[in-house]
């Protein structure tokens, strides 16, 4: 596909979201895409523009399943059908906001936590919570900053903790002024059933009612995200396909669900053949 329908859909973004997305996804230095009111919305863009830049609706259609880690699930409840690009891009955006206004108020952060016993992690949480099940033996944590600076430094047998550059410890109680702030315009929203099975970060689970994946997305601003379960249900796929910014859930789900072949959509030219088993 050319790279100039994919430049649309940014330019389309842009409008809706009042960010410059092109030069925030292509020229930006980190501490310009560092803050959460502009990641959040930069990575549901890019998400959204490359599935529709690669794939036809009539493709998109024929999925057999779709799913979406964290914020990525509003790119997957416009994919599928749930709620239009638009509406996708000012939930996110409104999330945005309101979760950096929350991590502001607190002395918070998140960490990474890589390791197999995961009952040696849970007994060492002390008021920490794991906000990221990951699978592939990796989770995050999150909570106050100095419990993150004592479990880094003295951390569970077998475990690494790496610090994650991140601004709040996000899903979590931390996180219910947020929830809160946004309720209101969640509810408001007219949601439609999904074109496809859609898994929720609840509990991996099919949603196929709109309005109550449309909670989901609210619910999750203070609830862990399990992507473990969401891989669970993938198990028995042929093929995994990636949005951008790829890489990351790519090499999850190669650990994960054997025998998929798996993609990552790098770049607006790549294209993906799904053969006649989409």
């Amino acid at each position: 596909m050319e790279n100039r329908k994919f430049k649309e859909y940014l330019d389309s973004h842009s409008e809706v979201t009042g960010l410059d997305l092109m030069h925030l996804g292509t020229k930006a230095d980190a501490a310009e895409i560092a803050q959460t009111s502009v990641t959040q919305p930069l990575i549901v863009s890019a998400s959204i523009a490359s599935a529709r830049t690669v794939f036809s609706s009539e493709q998109i259609a024929s999925f057999d399943g779709m799913a979406g880690h964290s914020v990525g699930e509003f790119a997957a409840a416009a994919i599928s059908g749930v709620i239009s690009d638009e509406q996708a891009l000012r939930l996110v955006s409104s999330r945005a906001k309101a979760m950096q206004k929350a991590a502001q108020s607190l002395d918070t952060g998140m960490a990474a936590a890589i390791g197999s016993d995961i009952e040696e992690l849970t007994k060492r949480l002390g008021e920490l919570k794991i906000a990221n099940y990951n699978g592939a033996n990796q989770y995050v944590l999150a909570g106050s900053s100095a419990q993150l600076e004592e479990i880094k430094d003295n951390p569970p047998a077998g475990f690494r903790i790496i610090p994650l550059s991140v601004s709040g410890a996000f899903h979590t109680e931390y996180m219910q002024s947020a929830k809160l702030e946004i309720a209101q315009e969640f509810s408001a929203v007219e949601a439609q059933s999904p074109k496809v099975t859609l898994l929720s970060n609840r509990d991996g689970k099919q949603i196929s009612i709109g309005d109550e994946f449309v909670q989901s997305l609210l619910d999750q601003v203070s609830s862990p995200v399990r992507w473990d379960k969401c891989m669970s249900s993938m198990a028995g796929a042929s093929t995994v396909v990636e949005t951008a910014p790829s890489g990351v859930l790519s090499n999850l789900v190669k650990k994960t669900v054997e025998g998929a072949d798996v993609y990552s959509l790098k770049s607006p030219d790549d294209s993906i053949d799904l053969g006649t088993n989409d």
